[in-house]
C-alpha cells in the first residue's frame, strides 16, 4: 500500500530530537538536524519486519558538515518515517 504522506520532494525538514511514540531506528546522529526530502516512498508494508503500517517513509539528504561538523560538501541520505519530521 502506498500513501503520498505530508511531505514532497524538495521540502525542507528538521528531524525531531525525540519521538517517544516513533520508530526508534532513527539514528541519533541525525536527530535535530535539517535536510531536504529527496524521495517520498509513501507507506510501505513489510510484514517480515513490522506488524501493521508505519507512517510514510522519506529519503532525506543532509549536508555532511551539518551532521558531522566537517568542512565537507558531501551529503548523507537517511530514510526516515514521517513522524520524525517537521517542516521548516
Amino acid at each position: 500500500m502506498k500513501n503520498s504522506g505530508t511531505f514532497k520532494v524538495g521540502d525542507h525538514v528538521a528531524v525531531k530530537l525525540e519521538n517517544v511514540t516513533g520508530n526508534p531506528r532513527t539514528p541519533k546522529y541525525i536527530r535535530g538536524k535539517n535536510g531536504v526530502v529527496v524521495e517520498a516512498h509513501g507507506v510501505i508494508s513489510n510484514l517480515r519486519d513490522h506488524r501493521g503500517h508505519y507512517p510514510p517513509l522519506y529519503t532525506v539528504a543532509f549536508e555532511v558538515k551539518e551532521v558531522f561538523g566537517t568542512n565537507s560538501t558531501d551529503k548523507v541520505r537517511v530514510d526516515l518515517h514521517e513522524d520524525w519530521l517537521e517542516r521548516i
